[in-house]
């Protein structure tokens, strides 16, 4: 069984309980950046797994552009929360980078863990055929 999402889930449920115990700007900045954050890694990490398996010579690329896409949509996402007033007012931006962090850490973790598991398996597989 894949951990991936069932991790992903639990971590973005933690999320949600400290964005509601904080309240106001800085929950809603936890909960954006927690959803963002995982999500898009989600995303990538699925991309990747793809790339691996259809044309293993695109692996590097397609982590590559997965992750510039993060760096993208933080650095977006952090500047719109501090320059622009009426979403600032909503949005805690330093709330919002250190959640998107957080979720792409834990999305990284747990996609590298399904990772090799899955190789171990494959090798697993490999040795008993040969025999």
């Amino acid at each position: 069984m894949k951990l991936m999402f069932p991790g992903t889930l639990c971590a973005v449920a933690i999320a949600a309980v400290v964005a509601w115990r904080l309240g106001g700007a800085e929950g809603v900045g936890v909960g954006v950046g927690v959803a963002m954050g995982a999500g898009i890694s989600m995303l990538g990490h699925e991309w990747q797994q793809h790339a691996l398996r259809t044309r293993p010579e695109a692996a590097m690329r397609a982590m590559l552009v997965g992750f510039l896409f993060k760096l993208a949509v933080v650095l977006s996402g952090a500047l719109a929360f501090r320059y622009l007033e009426p979403v600032a007012a909503r949005v805690d931006w330093r709330a919002f980078v250190l959640a998107f962090a957080a979720g792409v850490l834990a999305v990284m973790v747990l996609g590298t863990l399904d990772s090799a598991r899955a190789l171990r398996r494959r090798n697993e597989l490999k040795e008993s055929q040969a025999l």
